[in-house]
Order: C-alpha cells, then structure tokens, then sequence
C-alpha cells in the first residue's frame, strides 16, 4: 500500500461568489449579507458580513472562528448566555462543534477567518514545539486585542480579496494573526508533553526520513518499521503527535519542495513533479492548488516577481 494515493477532489461550486465558505446553520437570518469571501487554502478562508437587527443561531460544524467586528455591534449581544455588547474591534472565537444564539441590533459589519484544527495544532507544533493534544480553543465573547485588531482593518481589510498577487501576503498575516492568538491564550509556554504517540526520538527520525525520501514512492510499511510498530497503530500515533496523518505529512513536504523549485524558476513543471513524488504534472498542482491556494503557475508567477 502506498503512502500517497490517488484520491477523489470534489469540486467546488464557483456559481456563487459569496457562498458561506464552511459549514454554519443560521436560523431567522433574513438580513445577513455576505459582502465577500475568500478561500486562501484548503484550511484558511475569510468571509466579510454585513448584518442588522436579526436573531440568529450559529453553529460551525467544520472550523473555527475568529470573528471581529468593523463596525456597529453596540447593540448585538448573546441571548443563550450573559454577555456584554459588541463594539468596533471587539472580537469572538467560536471553536468547533460550539453553539450560539445572538440577537444582533442596528448595521453592522464584521469579518469571519475560519481556520480548521489540524491547521492550528500543526502550527502551535511548528511555531512554539508544543504537544498538539495540549491545544484547546475557549469560546471567548467580546474581547479586545489591539495588534490582532490593526492586522484585520490594516491589512486584511483593504487587501484586494479576488487578487492572486495578494494571497501569499494574505496567508502570512492569517498566520500572524493565529500566532497571537496563541500567544494570547498562553500557549507559547512549552509544557511538558503528554504520554501517548510517538516519542520525540521516534517521531524526529520517521519525519527526517520521509525528508529524505519525499521524491520516491513511499510505503506505510516503511515508516511503522523505523518506528517498530504496525501499520495500525503507527497511523494513530502519528496522528496524535503531529496533528496529521503520515500522507498528510508526505504531501506537506513534497509541496515544500515544490515551492522551492518553483521560487528558483529554473525547470518546467511537468519536472518539478516527477523530482517531488508525484506521478505526473496534474497530480501535482490539484494536490498544490488544495494546500496553498494557488495553481503551481500563478505561485511562479507571484513569488519569481
């Protein structure tokens, strides 16, 4: 069995532009309008809202929430819990699978980052080194951060959303923001790990070798071997340490390398992916267009200047 395989890519609708980028269930909501969207990875997207004296009930099903408000708000509040008032720069986290009932005043705007798990966990990972078990999200109401704030109206919202010459830029400052986010709730403290998963030992020397080896076919069998355990539980093990599952992992460091060769700008495409692992130049960029948002050309393009 092969550790990357062909799988299906479900399309998504582009017949309307400004479709609710994740899975949310809103009730009475007449007067909300989606002023626009963008989807900068498979993980990352943002959404701008305008919305006025509605009750509405909020669930996300797949992603997190960081919501700030633009403008407006004075007079939205939660009616499920106590709660203050919204303002200008006030912000909301709505974790995953959480549940809110709001009843929302005069105009107002404000803007959505959805941001799913494993994208956080794997960042607090890379960032701060840290146990992605340890990483839970608090449902937080109508907080302030003054530097988070400055990133949303600064550069978020005058950044031209449709443009591909913006999205690299936009991905670092989605990043940034998710950062202090962490920061923020303490998280950059490094603790000690929790028992389970692959040790440090084991875990540093299946990912040197998936470093080494991300231009060949590799095999699962391979990779329980060095880590002295079945395919089964070397699977679930992987998971729990590194937020993502040993494909996963492979494809991230095959898209890196990609990236890299791409920056150099000195082979052909259809080249680039044979020297990266994948079977041939299609594979690659619906596998490169999934994770960064861009088709392998327009990265090119962009990055080369």
């Amino acid at each position: 069995m092969t550790l990357i395989k062909p799988i299906t890519v479900l399309q998504r609708d582009t017949t309307s532009a400004y479709s609710e980028p994740v899975a949310t269930s809103f009730e009475q909501s007449i007067s909300k309008i989606c002023l626009r969207q963008t989807s900068l990875t498979d993980a990352l997207s943002w959404a701008h809202y305008q919305n006025e004296n509605d009750h509405l009930y909020y669930v996300n099903e797949k992603q997190h929430t960081l919501s700030m408000y633009m403008s407006g708000g004075y007079e939205t509040h939660r009616t499920d819990v106590q709660s203050d008032f919204g303002a200008p720069g006030k912000f909301c986290l709505m974790p995953k699978n959480s549940e809110s009932k709001w009843q929302l005043g005069q105009t107002q705007q404000f803007m959505h980052l959805y941001f799913t798990d494993d994208y956080l966990k794997q960042l607090a990972l890379k960032v701060f080194d840290i146990d992605p078990r340890m990483l839970q999200l608090p449902e937080l109401t109508f907080t302030n951060d003054t530097a988070t704030e400055a990133l949303f109206r600064h550069c978020m919202a005058t950044s031209d959303w449709q443009s591909t010459n913006n999205h690299l830029a936009m991905e670092q400052v989605t990043n940034t923001i998710l950062v202090s986010m962490l920061q923020n709730m303490g998280i950059s403290k490094r603790l000690a790990p929790i028992k389970g998963g692959l040790s440090p030992k084991v875990a540093t020397l299946v990912c040197d070798y998936m470093q080494a080896n991300f231009h060949r076919q590799v095999y699962l069998a391979e990779l329980a071997d060095l880590a002295q355990l079945s395919e089964y539980h070397f699977c679930r093990m992987f998971k729990q340490s590194l937020a993502q599952t040993p494909q996963t992992y492979l494809l991230a460091v095959r898209i890196e390398q990609v990236k890299l060769r791409l920056r150099a700008g000195l082979e052909n495409t259809a080249d680039i992916a044979l020297q990266c692992g994948f079977s041939n130049q299609s594979h690659m960029g619906r596998y490169f267009k999934k994770r960064v948002g861009l088709s392998p050309r327009q990265y090119r393009n962009i990055a080369t200047g």
